[in-house]
């Protein structure tokens, strides 16, 4: 029986090949008469219209680019964060494997090497996204947490060459992948800094009529973490998923036992409305979507859907009469919480 020779398509960033070689080193551990291509395409997207946008490794239109790409037949195989995924998936894709779960929580990264709380009053610490800002500045009201676009590399760029920033909050997997375990301070628990959803996961997208290539990567795919990544997609996209928002997630499956913990954050408390759902893993989607559905009931979580759309106040229109209730505002200005199917 001869070799497979299996191609992937990765970005031209350090984050993207670092990523990607990490499942090709997994892949041919695991199957070593496999051959394993890096096939890397340079981004589509000028680098000035990706400063405003938030990811880590590529952003949508990069990550739509490298689904577009796949599907013409360029490479056969692709590695995305399940960050970054652009949802609901294309009816020609499918996930071809899902490996186990990285660390999926928060990291601390500071060339000082001192952990958050002994950090001096007013230092500047990035984050990459508004549900860690809007955690950490309660629990730091002391710190300034500036928020960071442009992706994991730009943020390491403004810390370790232009030290712009003091410290640096992302995920632990991503510091991992890069090497960078020397600078990580300390790694939050989830019950002080609830993670992304899909945070520490890595998929590998495929065609999905190509079958040998599921049978290929089987040895890698993890059905505990695709439980997961179901439930936490199934949670957010609950909310109005086009929006970031200050939401954190994190389900965790042993066996058939799948607990999801899910909250919103705002200025008065990191996590508002904390609530947790245990069921069987089986029904890992349902479990996600009832949490966050149960999560919209309380005032305290739609006052912090607010002031993410709203940090300035709400706005008031001269002709209009403002809306005062809280639940009704967010409704109105969030179509996706009213409880109808989008």
């Amino acid at each position: 029986m001869s070799a497979k020779v299996v191609s992937f398509g990765c970005l031209n960033t350090q984050l993207a090949k670092d990523q990607t070689k990490v499942v090709l080193d997994r892949l041919q551990e695991a199957n070593p008469r496999l051959t394993c291509r890096m096939q890397v395409v340079p981004s589509p997207i000028a680098p000035e219209a990706l400063e405003d946008e938030p990811f880590l490794a590529a952003s949508a239109a990069e990550v739509e680019f490298l689904e577009d790409q796949l599907l013409a037949g360029e490479f056969r195989l692709a590695v995305i964060r399940a960050q970054d995924l652009v949802l609901p998936l294309r009816e020609e894709l499918a996930y071809a494997s899902i490996p186990g779960r990285d660390t999926p929580f928060d990291a601390f990264l500071t060339r000082q090497n001192a952990i958050i709380d002994d950090m001096p009053d007013g230092s500047i610490v990035g984050v990459l996204n508004l549900r860690s800002r809007t955690q950490m500045s309660v629990l730091w009201p002391n710190l300034e947490f500036r928020l960071l676009r442009g992706g994991m590399q730009a943020a390491l760029e403004a810390l370790l060459r232009r030290c712009e920033l003091d410290g640096l909050v992302a995920p632990a997997a991503v510091a991992e992948h890069l090497g960078l375990q020397g600078i990580v301070a300390e790694i939050f628990n989830p019950e002080l800094i609830l993670p992304s959803g899909g945070q520490g996961i890595m998929v590998i997208l495929g065609r999905a009529d190509d079958i040998e290539a599921r049978e290929l990567l089987a040895p890698l795919h993890s059905i505990e973490t695709q439980h997961e990544m179901e439930a936490e997609h199934a949670f957010l996209q609950r909310f109005a998923s086009d929006l970031e928002l200050p939401v954190g997630v994190l389900a965790r499956c042993t066996g058939q036992r799948l607990v999801v913990t899910g909250a919103v954050g705002s200025s008065a408390t990191a996590a508002a409305a904390l609530q947790r759902r245990e069921g069987t893993s089986d029904h890992a989607g349902a479990l996600g979507t009832a949490l966050a559905e149960s999560i919209l009931q309380s005032d305290e979580a739609l006052i912090g859907l607010l002031e993410a759309e709203f940090p300035e106040g709400l706005p008031v229109e001269e002709e209009d009469e403002v809306e005062t209730d809280p639940d009704v505002a967010v409704l109105k200005e969030f179509p996706d919480l009213n409880g109808e199917d989008r």
